[in-house]
């Protein structure tokens, strides 16, 4: 299904631009959550948007989109169908994340805070150190780092829904509003 050399570079990457839309669609979410797709569309779209099937087809797509901005192009890019199962197996977990208890969500919130100052940090070594060895190194710690909290947030995930989840909850979101 997924080749060993896009694990590992999925692994061992910089993922920070795809981090990055991650955040924004964990943000998106819980303005979804909030039913924003009302107050963006105003009551006509009411209609087409009643329907969570609908909802949740947009949020997938959404995210596929965020995804494939971070793609790559030409020999870089991946394929769309891998981008595809990203998005649909990011958003089952952001969606199982919104089915969880508060403190889950508290502590992947913190995360996401942690993963946006490493960026700057990134960002501010790039542009101060012009030692390309200390760059590489630091830029590397970076990297892993983030890689650590994404498997921690996907842990975490895991653990949060298997021990707070709410089946009838879960069902009634599944098929009725978000």
């Amino acid at each position: 299904m997924l080749e060993y050399n896009t694990v590992t570079k999925l692994i061992n990457g910089d993922n920070t631009n795809r981090i990055k839309y991650v955040i924004i669609f964990f943000i998106v979410m819980i303005g979804l959550s909030q039913n924003i797709f009302f107050n963006i569309f105003g009551s006509q779209p009411r209609k087409i948007f009643k329907r969570a099937y609908i909802k949740h087809f947009v949020s997938v797509f959404f995210l596929f989109l965020l995804l494939d901005l971070t793609s790559g192009v030409g020999k870089d890019a991946t394929n769309p169908l891998v981008n595809l199962f990203y998005s649909i197996v990011l958003y089952l977990l952001v969606f199982l994340l919104m089915h969880s208890n508060k403190i889950y969500i508290a502590f992947i919130s913190i995360i996401m805070m942690i993963l946006i100052v490493l960026d700057k940090f990134k960002g501010h070594f790039e542009n101060t150190i012009d030692d390309q060895e200390v760059l590489q190194g630091k830029l590397d710690l970076i990297y892993k780092t983030n890689n650590v909290f994404v498997i921690i947030t996907i842990l975490t995930i895991v653990i949060g829904s298997l021990t707070s989840l709410d089946i009838k909850s879960l069902r009634k979101t599944i098929a009725g509003d978000f």
